[in-house]
């Protein structure tokens, strides 16, 4: 953003008045956005975590307002720019009467010449709102949009008020920034070596024109970093035509020097090309047959001075050059030459009116026709040579009117018998009026009923009423999405609405690389679990799956017995940067109240994740996560024993077949076979839209965007603190001899009693698994805090801390207290509520919880220390190696041997003093 003085710079620069001047810091730059953006019906909506700006700017339209956002992040002419700024009161005209209303622009930009407020719209919605409201948006005599009454509201303070289409964004502009957008974030933290540049400017310089692909190939061999293109690329120390290329597509991305050597490039090929565009004259050939006045020739024979033709009976010969002139006349075409496709639109229009029976008629009349026409057919009984010659008029005629001789033998359309509809108009309306209005409502009659009362309505108007095969035919016809969301509402007609197919070329739905689009969401799980330590059936479990779209491969995954919070969110996060040291550069979710979490929210801007909403009631948006739920439950929690598949028929579940009864998975087990099951094997088995496994496509992806360290996140205890929930203000005042207060518990560490603290807020933070623990954010440091009452609430979680609390708050306000809840108050009611089926229920899920998550911080922690282990290993593996190299290379310059030394383990002579040294 703009600091004070650079901004006065700017309005003095632009002739901004005081008054605009005072407008605009007041109501805009030092204000909220003036709504928050919801969730539409249509398209996705998000927030871009802006490095500009330095917030989140939101946006409620994947195709048009998301990609603006990235646009103006990128463009240095945009110095600013503001989401859902203040209201403007639009005044129009409707019938000659003064109108009014307030509306929120999408964005106001402040540009280095101008300062604009925009509205960004798809092109085809404009058309359909100036239709409905035509004072609100016009287009003018070039073409472009606009909005009379914004423009008016803008001209009062001298600024401006701009109408923008999805027309406007460079599609492929927009796909690299995506691409760079974690390079272009800390671009000054990426430093090429002289080295390293040296070596990609010589392949490039060598190998005029070359390939991303091939020169990304090339780090392999030279021995240089897939990064230090890309800094090259965005530094401008070597030219890709970032506009009219995309990135994710490297083996049609070409790599120069600098401009000029891409024209210089251009140039050359365009001069080989012109090289050998040389004018060929006409090929006639002997064999060729050609169309002459309404006859087929057949070239026999090509001399000097004539060409000779024959159609079986018949001869001609005629000069060679009358032969060129009526051939360049177009009087003579041959064969090849003919239009193979049919672009007319009234042939088009014939052909859609016909059915397969006419086809049929028409290709046995054209066997007479070319058989007549050749002078093959010299007589004829069925059909009489009449008839043929007939035909043969028809077809010459409509040669001449429509190009096409066939047309005129398909059957004339006359013949078809009446085609005019015999049920009289105002029946028809009368009958469409009863359709939408009695059949296509949420009562849902049948149609029998509504049958009946348009019957009835018919004969009080005096008109026939068509049979009921013929209303259902009229019900059939109308659209069938719209009839089903009217009669069972939205949701149902989503179900049987139109696949759609993206026909312009914008941004791929899954991404364009790994963990550049990732799937977060929720589900439970199709099976009863049991308790570990005491078998008792504890329920279903919840999975939340965190998925790539790119290479379908899931990142991470949590199971727990808490319906979806952002606990689970929580976990996730974790679990990913544990297995990949990465989060995801976009993340798409649905509008569960966890994705919605203050918590969620500002871990996301915290680590710059860009936040997709898909839209209410629209799992497709999600299909390749919603796909793996099924998978799951299908191909391996339908398999296990106490699956809950029977319960779909509850009616024929006895006690005895009961999935309850015979449950005898723990979460534990489950969630080790889990992690078997989605990282040996589902990742392991190859994709059919990927055409390859889910593993390899990943691998392959993150081979060529490079290694992107400045995307890597430390697992360690900084993140652990960063990735914990913190309170509503989300800091907490250090009370002398007391600590900080969270969730209604006193916290203490020692540094508190360092006066310069005491009295002061801090940043707080705490465990939702063990509220015997938070953290406090003093002198730039995390430190770690005791709760009062330690012993007894370190193993409460949250959960199990609000179960108390509200039923503290029942047991008070039943008797008419006041209801003070205190940790004293909580260690006795925790030793009265002890027993209680309820809370002991809720214990032994959040035990069981957290048993799951103390095995795989185990397992994630030897599976580094046996990384190491291997490194170690192989480190050591190749020390031994080298040392019995040296002894065999000693021996065979003794022994002069003339066979060559071979670089294995068979030059040992006996391999088990190589092992036990090893």
């Amino acid at each position: 953003m703009l600091n004070e003085l650079e901004f006065l710079s700017w309005c003095e620069q632009n002739k901004i008045i005081e008054s605009t001047k005072q407008f605009i810091n007041e109501n805009i730059r030092f204000q909220q956005p003036a709504r928050t953006v919801g969730v539409g019906n249509r398209s996705l909506s998000g927030k871009y975590p802006s490095l500009k700006m330095g917030r989140t700017i939101q946006w409620e339209s994947g195709k048009v307002e998301g990609p603006a956002v990235l646009m103006m992040e990128y463009d240095e002419n945009v110095l600013e720019f503001y989401d859902q700024p203040n209201k403007i009161n639009m005044r129009y005209k409707i019938n000659g009467k003064d109108r009014g209303s307030l509306y929120t622009p999408d964005f106001f930009v402040i540009r280095k010449n101008e300062a604009v407020w925009e509205e960004w719209k798809d092109e085809k919605d404009l058309e359909k709102i100036s239709k409905k409201q035509p004072w609100k948006y016009i287009k003018d005599s070039d073409g472009n949009w606009r909005c009379p009454p914004g423009e008016s509201f803008a001209k009062q303070y001298g600024l401006s008020f701009r109408v923008c289409t999805s027309n406007e964004i460079n599609w492929n502009l927009h796909r690299n920034f995506v691409f760079l957008d974690t390079y272009l974030r800390k671009i000054d933290e990426f430093n090429i070596s002289e080295q390293n540049f040296d070596k990609i400017k010589h392949i490039v310089f060598k190998n005029h024109g070359i390939s991303l692909k091939d020169l990304i190939t090339c780090s392999i061999t030279d021995n240089f970093n897939v990064d230090d293109i890309y800094v090259s690329i965005i530094k401008e120390l070597l030219y890709v035509d970032l506009k009219n290329n995309a990135l994710a597509e490297p083996d049609k991305v070409k790599v120069y020097l600098h401009k000029e050597h891409a024209e210089m490039y251009d140039n050359i090929v365009r001069s080989q090309v012109d090289e050998f565009i040389i004018s060929s004259p006409l090929i006639i050939e002997v064999g060729k047959e050609i169309y002459w006045d309404g006859c087929i020739w057949q070239v026999i024979n090509v001399g000097n001075n004539s060409i000779s033709l024959s159609s079986r009976e018949r001869y001609n010969e005629i000069p060679k050059a009358l032969f060129l002139r009526l051939t360049s006349e177009g009087k003579i075409t041959f064969r090849s030459q003919v239009r193979k496709e049919i672009d007319d639109e009234a042939i088009v229009d014939i052909l859609n009116t016909v059915d397969e029976n006419d086809y049929k008629i028409a290709n046995y009349r054209y066997r007479f026709v070319k058989a007549y026409l050749q002078g093959e057919l010299k007589e004829s009984v069925d059909p009489k040579i009449r008839t043929i010659r007939h035909w043969v008029s028809q077809f010459k005629q409509a040669e001449k009117i429509f190009g096409n001789g066939y047309i005129g033998l398909l059957p004339s359309s006359k013949s078809k018998g009446n085609r005019n509809k015999r049920i009289n108009q105002n029946v028809v309306e009368l009958m469409e009026k009863h359709i939408k209005e009695n059949y296509e409502t949420l009562i849902q009659k049948n149609r029998l009923s509504v049958y009946g009362s348009f019957k009835n309505d018919c004969e009080d108007r005096g008109y026939q009423a068509p049979s009921y095969v013929t209303f259902c035919a009229y019900v059939k016809k109308r659209p069938r999405e719209v009839q089903i969301t009217k009669r069972k509402g939205r949701r149902a007609g989503y179900q049987v609405k139109d696949f759609f197919w993206e026909i312009e070329r914008t941004t791929p739905r899954h991404g364009d690389f790994p963990l550049n689009i990732c799937h977060l969401d929720h589900t439970e799980l199709d099976i009863e679990l049991i308790c570990s330590r005491t078998g008792k059936n504890l329920g279903r479990p919840y999975l939340s799956l965190l998925l790539d779209a790119f290479s379908r491969r899931v990142i991470a995954f949590n199971l727990s017995f808490e319906p979806p919070s952002y606990r689970a969110c929580m976990m996730i996060f974790r679990d990913c940067v544990k297995r990949f040291n990465r989060l995801p550069q976009q993340l798409v979710v649905d509008n569960g109240k966890e994705f919605h979490s203050t918590y969620f929210e500002t871990f996301l801007a915290m680590y710059e994740i860009e936040s997709k909403r898909r839209p209410a009631a629209q799992p497709r948006y999600g299909s390749v996560l919603e796909r793996i739920f099924g998978t799951t439950n299908t191909s391996f929690i339908h398999n296990l024993t106490g699956n809950t598949k029977i319960m779909k028929n509850v009616r024929e579940v006895t006690k005895s077949v009961n999935p309850k009864s015979h449950a005898k998975w723990d979460i534990k087990h489950l969630s080790m076979a889990l992690e078997e099951f989605f990282f040996n094997l589902y990742e392991t088995i190859e994709h059919p839209a990927l055409g390859k496994t889910p593993r390899k496509a990943f691998e392959d992806g993150m081979f060529s965007i490079g290694e992107r360290k400045n995307q890597l996140i430390l697992y360690d205890k900084l993140f652990e603190v960063l990735s914990l929930p913190s309170t509503k203000t989300g800091q907490a005042k250090i009370q002398p001899s007391m600590g900080i207060k969270v969730n209604y518990l006193y916290y203490w560490n020692d540094e508190f009693k360092n006066p310069q603290v005491e009295n002061t807020k801090v940043k707080v933070r705490y465990d939702p698994f063990n509220v015997g623990i938070a953290y406090a954010y003093v002198n730039k440091v995390w430190i770690k805090c005791i709760s009062e009452y330690y012993p007894l609430f370190k193993n409460i979680t949250e959960k199990e801390l609000k179960f108390l609390t509200t039923e503290i708050k029942k047991i008070k306000q039943t008797h008419s207290q006041n209801v003070t809840i205190s940790a004293q108050r909580l260690a006795k009611f925790i030793d009265e509520i002890e027993g209680n089926e309820q809370y002991e229920l809720l214990r032994a899920k959040s035990e069981e919880t957290k048993n799951v998550i103390n095995i795989f911080e185990r397992v994630k922690e030897d599976n580094q220390i046996v990384k190491s282990a291997q490194v170690d290993t192989e480190a050591k593996s190749k020390r031994v190696l080298k040392k019995h190299e040296n002894k065999m290379q000693g021996r065979e310059s003794k022994e002069k041997l003339d066979k060559p030394r071979r670089d294995n383990l068979e030059e040992i002579e006996n391999p088990l003093d190589f092992y036990e040294e090893f």
